[in-house]
């Protein structure tokens, strides 16, 4: 049974480790954005580590069991040099079946760790997978998000550079729109993506710590009724159907009204309306003496209680999202000008003679209003009618790519041909080969290409693995290092 004091100093160690190898981590030059990604990684995996080995080294020395102070009565007191020898016999024991091993499991470990740190030469892997948008940390990919947002009831419809402006800007969406479902699935779905994203391009920042406070300074805005967007609506309106009931003094005197004026002054204090015209009377009557929150229903006022908590639900989301776009800011206006400098890329691809007829359709033509004018076959704008030729050539999209995996199926400009490699039917066709869709398959449209590198990296795969028969080593009785199947056929030839 292994020591309560020996994994104590054993934990002293390993938290000890692990601040060096932050420091070292840290102080090592990142020229590149993977670097810093990986290096973030990696200081946060250290960091849980540390965060572990405290934990283990709090409950050791608060003693709960009482393991460690049997152990400590057991090196004192008389029989001290008994647990003395029997220790040290244990000791010996352990470093003669384990004479080959190294040492400290601990200390070559992070030895390994920090000369690949260290390493001006080192050769970063891709630690956390991101998109070809994102690229690696440096950019948001909301495109998935903008298809919810632009499918919402109620919305203007805006490109997706404006969406990057101002998705942050939920304040400004009107109340009736924040009733639907399709409204919270959104806030799930960025708020989703944000946190995912944090996770995997900035992950020392303490997400969780963020959100709590965040969360705080929600419930103090919405106490005060200041959340934003959610402030309540200042209303001057009287119900003009409401009756002054100070005016009637008996049952007879709201008779006199008649059926359906008693109809419309018991719906405006939001009570039952029917029965003849004496029950109205009593009724309306009856609530004189009432107060006014004595006369609300109680299934209305479990309703507006469910309504109450469906807003405070969605306000916080709202609240949370405010926060998480201030933390990736400056992705955010990177993604912007990434953007930008995309839809600014021209081609020189293009036909002279498309030029030439371009300008050419400067004469106005009589046609029907309900089919717009489009000679060259344009792709339709959001307003139904074709988007400008120069829009056209300026996004590449007079540019086909033609993909085999996908059916052959044809993609219209570099955008949407470099998004269709992450969605559903290149997917699809990847799994129908029985290949896994990784980011080494970029680019790579022709089944055949797929195929070839498929096979390259398998052959790579099993030329790295381990094999037992190859890389196992054994010892002979005459302290001989040897391969295992060296050693099995010696064995089996009796020259051992």
């Amino acid at each position: 049974m292994e020591s309560i004091f020996e994994s104590q100093r054993l934990w002293h160690e390993e938290r000890e480790r692990c601040l060096d190898s932050i420091v070292r981590d840290m102080l090592v030059e990142k020229k590149t954005q993977k670097e810093k990604v990986n290096s973030d990684q990696r200081v946060k995996t250290l960091i849980e580590r540390y965060q572990t080995a405290t934990q283990k080294l709090v409950a050791a020395y608060h003693d709960e069991t009482g393991e460690r102070a049997r152990e400590l009565n057991a090196t004192s007191g008389p029989g001290v040099f008994a647990e003395y020898y029997a220790r040290l016999k244990a000791i010996k024991d352990f470093h003669r079946n384990t004479k080959n091993e190294p040492a400290n499991l601990l200390m070559l470990e992070f030895s390994k760790m920090n000369q690949f740190v260290e390493d001006p030469d080192r050769v970063e892997k891709e630690v956390v997978k991101f998109s070809d948008e994102e690229g690696y940390g440096l950019f948001l990919d909301l495109h998935a998000v903008y298809v919810k947002y632009v499918n919402l009831k109620g919305i203007k419809r805006i490109n997706y550079l404006t969406y990057l402006e101002t998705f942050d800007r939920l304040f400004e969406i009107p109340k009736d729109t924040k009733k639907h479902g399709s409204y919270k699935e959104y806030l799930t779905a960025l708020t989703d993506y944000l946190l995912d994203y944090m996770s995997r391009a900035k992950p020392l920042v303490n997400i969780e710590k963020e959100l709590e406070t965040t969360d705080k300074e929600f419930e103090s805005k919405w106490a005060k009724k200041l959340a934003p967007g959610w402030e309540p609506e200042k209303s001057t309106t009287v119900n003009p159907e409401a009756l002054d009931l100070s005016m009637y003094n008996s049952v007879e005197d709201l008779e006199a009204l008649g059926l359906d004026r008693l109809k419309k002054a018991l719906l405006a204090l939001n009570l039952k309306c029917g029965g003849t015209l004496k029950q109205r009377a009593e009724r309306l009557f009856a609530a004189k003496s009432k107060a006014p929150e004595e006369l609300v229903d109680l299934k209305k006022k479990a309703e507006e209680e469910r309504e109450e908590r469906r807003k405070h639900t969605v306000a916080q989301m709202e609240y949370r999202i405010y926060k998480l776009a201030e933390l990736v800011g400056d992705e955010r206006v990177a993604t912007k000008d990434n953007v930008e400098r995309k839809q600014a890329r021209g081609y020189v691809e293009e036909d002279e003679s498309e030029e030439e007829d371009a300008v050419e359709i400067t004469e106005e033509i009589e046609h029907d209003e309900s089919t717009p004018y489009n000679p060259k076959g344009l792709p339709l704008g959001w307003d139904g009618k074709p988007i400008p030729y120069w829009l056209y050539k300026l996004h590449g999209l007079n540019i086909s790519y033609t993909c085999e995996i996908c059916g052959n199926q044809v993609y219209k400009g570099p955008k949407v041909f470099l998004r269709h490699f992450s969605e559903w039917r290149h997917s699809h066709g990847m799994r129908c080969l029985n290949i896994p869709n990784t980011p080494h398959f970029a680019n790579i449209t022709k089944i055949a290409d797929a195929l070839a590198l498929w096979k390259k990296l398998q052959e790579s795969n099993d030329h790295v693995s381990w094999n037992p028969e190859l890389d196992e080593e054994c010892e002979d009785s005459k302290g001989n290092v040897i391969s295992r199947r060296t050693y099995e056929d010696l064995l089996r030839q009796g020259l051992l």
